[in-house]
């Protein structure tokens, strides 16, 4: 088998082989007798410019004469016409021999030297160019044609394009200073890619653009990486209760109806797919509607909140919210289901217990109202407890982003809104509205994940689509994930192109032999998740809104100094937070137990109802607490 292999592949190579030194040497063969043939045609014209009529003629007879005397000998006579006119008849011999006849072929024969070192330079350069127009020839018929859909072009082209329609912001990035499309900032920005890939370095690069334009700045920052090298402690806030700068903040300055009181609850009670609505739902009403009623209380303040919520018993919770619905849902005749509600609120309130609420409270709104207020707002947390800040971190971005599309339409204004690492937090309820309807009040919205991946686990598949597709500046970083990778680079486009395919015959006779061309109409991504997969730090493709082609962009590294701690430990007196502690972690614990025990009965509920026929009303019940009648 091997041997026969061996001898197919000799037998292709050989005949393709030939093949193409038939097919050269037919074309090479071609191109010397044109080469030929141009010379012989500039040597004629050459020597028609340079030479007069008589000397023409003398140099015809000079080669008569030669004739003459090969088939005549000595004896040969010729007529010649003398420069006078007159025509004598002179032996050949004798002409050639003669002074004047030297003098005019020592003149023509130095126009002819000279005609064959011109003409020989003239049919070199033009069989050259024959060369070179047949190759560019060979290579477009074999080269793809674009024939709709995106493409990639180097990054001083896609700048030369936007500089020419005047579309050039202030705002530029990378090596190449791209500059961004003007006035699309409001259309906000996608950075995505795996960690250490140059995510920062982008957003670290609009920063130093955005101060100097005097922009206003809503930032969530992790770690504090930012606020060590940009914040500003003349003009910018920091909104950390763990951090020392952090500032003090009253729950009841940002909300002053039920509204504002349930958007929180939202915000700060998630709904996850590990939990039942209900439970959820439940604590987000009984959170609300006790902060809501507490807003006339002059003692208020959210230790006093929490110790109502979590460590109150349920009559005395019944009692505080007496002639409000909510308060059937911590009925002491419904115990289990109080129990459970309170375990949600216990694990997700538990953040409030570190709330800096002191006098001279800030206040996120009217930072947001204020439009001649300057400097950015910087929300940040320890990494080590930022797990159980997660919560209020959300809920105040998310009563900035809320107060923030109250404002009037102002095309004028920018107020940026930087989400680094937007998976770390919980689902910010009104991300979608922002980035739907941000444009009139002026906000741009930066996003930064580590892949889409995370961005559905938080906000579900079709959230994060949403949230995608309303986001027009896009710069994709590398992605080790192939799933991944194959997203980003749908996110760059697809192009259409006429490929050529070509093909080859041969055989034993020569006359079989030849290469067929044939083009076919293919879709194909602009760039390939190979080639995502590949890329190097610091380098990403960019998608730009409007009809612009796909570049690769390149950054440097700065290295910047830190000007600020990152984070300065505020001290708390930890002692006040253990009996929080301890009535946080019982709830915590019955809950999963009445949960779980809710959840078996229901079951047993549900399997006894769908044996019957012919209901016509459902009562749910566990055990035998009554809950709703549908």
């Amino acid at each position: 088998m091997k041997n026969k292999g061996l001898a197919k592949h000799f037998t292709r190579g050989g005949q393709i082989t030939l093949h193409n030194l038939r097919m050269f040497n037919q074309i090479a063969n071609r191109v010397f007798l044109m080469g030929i043939l141009i010379f012989a045609l500039f040597m004629i014209v050459w020597f028609f410019i340079r030479t007069t009529a008589y000397e023409r003629y003398i140099f015809m007879q000079w080669i008569w004469a030669h004739c003459y005397l090969f088939f005549s000998g000595h004896q040969a006579k010729q007529h010649i016409i003398q420069p006078d006119g007159q025509a004598v008849l002179v032996y050949s011999k004798a002409m050639l021999d003669s002074g004047l006849m030297q003098i005019y072929l020592s003149k023509v024969g130095s126009i002819l030297l000279s005609g064959f070192l011109v003409c020989l330079f003239l049919c070199v350069a033009s069989v050259l160019g024959v060369v070179i127009f047949l190759k560019k020839r060979g290579k477009a018929h074999t080269k793809n044609k674009r024939i709709k859909g995106d493409y990639l072009r180097a990054p001083a082209q896609v700048k030369k394009m936007i500089i020419k329609r005047q579309k050039a912001s202030d705002l530029h990035l990378g090596k190449s200073a791209l500059p961004l499309i003007k006035d699309t900032e409001r259309q906000h920005f996608l950075i995505d890619g795996t960690t250490g890939s140059g995510k920062s370095t982008v957003i670290k690069e609009l920063l130093d653009q955005i101060r100097s334009r005097g922009d206003r700045v809503i930032f969530w920052d992790e770690g504090g990486h930012f606020i060590s090298e940009f914040y500003d402690e003349t003009c910018d806030k920091i909104m950390n209760d763990l951090d020392v700068r952090g500032l003090s903040w009253h729950l009841w300055d940002e909300c002053q109806d039920i509204a504002d009181f349930e958007n929180m609850a939202t915000a700060l009670i998630p709904m996850t797919h590990v939990q039942d609505p209900f439970w959820v739902l439940g604590a987000r009403t009984i959170f609300s509607e006790v902060a809501f009623t507490m807003r006339n209380d002059p003692n208020r303040n959210v230790q006093a909140l929490l110790k109502m919520l979590l460590t109150a018993s349920l009559d005395n919770i019944k009692a505080y919210l007496e002639d409000i619905y909510a308060s059937i849902l911590v009925s002491d005749k419904i115990e289990k289901t109080a129990i459970s509600i309170k375990s949600i609120m216990a694990a997700y309130l538990k953040c409030l217990r570190y709330v800096k609420d002191e006098e001279d409270p800030f206040s996120i709104r009217r930072w947001i109202q204020n439009d001649s207020s300057s400097g950015w707002l910087f929300f940040s947390s320890l990494e080590k407890k930022h797990e159980g800040l997660k919560p209020l971190i959300t809920a105040r971005l998310d009563i900035a982003i809320n107060e923030l599309l109250s404002l009037e339409r102002n095309e004028k204004r920018r107020i940026w809104i930087i989400l680094d690492e937007l998976t770390s937090l919980h689902k910010i309820p009104t991300l979608f509205k922002i980035l739907s309807k941000g444009r009139k009040p002026g906000a741009c919205v930066v996003i930064g994940i580590q892949n889409y991946a995370q961005l559905a686990e938080v906000y579900g598949n079709n959230g994060a689509k949403i949230i995608s597709s309303l986001l027009n500046t896009r710069f994709m970083f590398r992605q080790p994930d192939p799933d991944m990778a194959a997203w980003s680079a749908r996110n760059l486009g697809e192009t259409i192109i006429e490929e050529v395919r070509e093909g080859i015959s041969y055989g034993a006779n020569t006359m079989r032999d030849g290469v067929s061309m044939n083009r076919h109409e293919t879709k194909k991504a602009v760039v390939s998740p190979s080639e995502i997969m590949t890329l190097d730090d610091l380098h990403c493709f960019v998608r730009l809104p409007g009809q612009y082609p796909i570049t690769q962009l390149d950054f440097d590294l700065k290295l910047r100094k830190a000007l600020h701690a990152p984070f300065i430990q505020r001290e708390m007196d930890e002692t006040k937070f253990k009996e929080l502690d301890k009535v946080i972690a019982k709830h915590e614990k019955a809950g999963v137990h009445a949960a779980s025990d809710i959840s078996e009965k229901t079951e047993k509920l549900n399997r006894k109802f769908n044996k019957k026929e012919g209901i016509d009303q459902v009562t749910e019940v566990v055990g035998e607490e009554k809950l709703f009648d549908v």
